[in-house]
């Protein structure tokens, strides 16, 4: 068996979109949840079928789960075609996720270069070890007065958001369009009435605005923030 099933089948259950627990993977399948950590710990080898059952679920290639390390694909194959992105990212010598800053100078060409190999690895690179580590994470510089109580100059930590339509209507995130650059918005979701999102401020002075989601290049979702002062 490939040396690389094994951790395969780890990652995909661990970035899929509903992020099954080995448990709940096993009664959809029809596996024992024994079986199945006994495949991810590389203890045990599935049958064919058993593959192919493994294969079909994650909307991947037998080819790829066997020959392929898929923690190093940019693409990820199991998300479904309407949700699937490409984000462009680093890793550190540990071959681990870095988290990217965009600095205040390089914000004015995200919008251009989010998927540019070379836009992205010139943007500074740091580790935080109390964030998980199967999730995606970069920081933005925040500018303006729209959201309250966080203070322009201050650093807003995103978590890369694969499928948009798994939005909550009212999560805070960080949106990238092609117009208006990345904005930190209250977000509420149409897409599946009106193929958009309106996007609110916490400060009233500013009126929601919707944006159609063929103007959206990135999403993340709010996940922390720095700041050298005390939010009043």
């Amino acid at each position: 068996m490939s040396v690389f099933f094994a951790q395969n089948i780890s990652f995909l259950r661990n970035n899929h979109e509903s992020r099954p627990s080995q448990q709940k993977l096993a009664e959809e399948l029809g596996f024992k949840k024994s079986t199945l950590a006994a495949w991810e710990s590389g203890r045990a080898k599935p049958s064919f079928e058993d593959m192919l059952r493994l294969a079909d679920y994650f909307k991947i290639s037998c080819d790829d789960l066997l020959t392929n390390d898929l923690s190093t694909m940019q693409v990820r194959p199991w998300v479904k075609e309407e949700n699937l992105r490409v984000l462009v990212t680093t890793v550190n010598a540990e071959n681990q996720e870095n988290i990217e800053y965009v600095p205040v100078r390089a914000m004015g060409g995200y919008a251009q270069g989010y998927g540019d190999v070379d836009y992205i690895s010139e943007l500074p690179a740091f580790q935080l070890p109390f964030l998980a580590r199967d999730r995606k994470y970069r920081a933005f510089p925040y500018e303006g007065d729209s959201m309250p109580p966080l203070r322009e100059g201050c650093t807003v930590m995103g978590e890369f958001v694969e499928n948009w339509h798994s939005i909550k209507s009212g999560t805070i995130c960080l949106v990238v369009t092609q117009d208006e650059g990345v904005v930190l918005k209250k977000v509420f979701n149409y897409l599946e009435e009106k193929g958009l999102l309106v996007l609110k401020s916490t400060n009233e002075r500013y009126a929601p605005y919707p944006v159609m989601r063929d103007d959206i290049h990135e999403i993340w979702r709010f996940a922390g923030y720095f700041d050298t002062e005390f939010p009043r």
